[in-house]
């Protein structure tokens, strides 16, 4: 399970608009292999909130938010080296936004992200890491009575976080990403 709020800018056409949104989310892994595994997320849309034209701000509404990751480690870890992981990750949103008009108009993404995270684990249980990653695609709305298709204008986002395994095989992990699309994610999971 993880909980999650992100912050970025939109670009349509020559109007940005500020996005604010939140959500929580269950995430299922399967390790395919010592070097792949799968991971599928299905989550909901708490709200959130978009500023645009004129400093008008609306609502976000609820939604739903699902992803498929790829992931795949290239260096283990030793005593000596951290480890790197790499991910593909294709997600998409729905919700709805509350346009110029005052109405609650849908609110469609859909993004790719590569991502890349380096970390060493301490005293067996502490794993600090940094993760970048590099995303795009379409983000669909109704903004001054037109539909229009915009994009983030970041496409990256870079920061650190860390795990922590609790004996009995529960793990708890954060992570801060401040640079470009702007997230915080908190979670905890359990393997069987």
């Amino acid at each position: 399970m993880s909980a999650g709020a992100f912050r970025t800018t939109i670009a349509f056409d020559d109007v940005d608009i500020d996005l604010e949104q939140a959500s929580v989310s269950a995430i299922l892994g399967y390790q395919i292999s010592a070097r792949v595994g799968l991971v599928a997320t299905a989550g909901v849309i708490l709200g959130g909130s978009v500023e645009h034209v004129s400093n008008m701000s609306g609502d976000v509404g609820r939604g739903f938010v699902t992803s498929l990751s790829a992931t795949y480690i290239p260096v283990y870890e030793t005593e000596s080296r951290p480890f790197i992981l790499g991910t593909f990750t294709f997600g998409v949103s729905r919700t709805t936004a509350e346009s110029d008009n005052g109405m609650s108009e849908d609110w469609t993404a859909a993004d790719a992200r590569l991502g890349l995270m380096v970390g060493k684990t301490f005293g067996e249980r502490f794993v600090p890491f940094v993760a970048a990653r590099v995303f795009g695609g379409p983000v669909k709305w109704r903004l001054a009575g037109q539909d229009v298709t915009g994009s983030d204008i970041h496409h990256y986002t870079v920061g650190a976080g860390a795990s922590y395994r609790i004996p009995g095989k529960l793990s708890i992990f954060a992570e801060a990403l401040p640079l470009g699309e702007q997230s915080l994610n908190v979670g905890a999971s359990v393997p069987f």
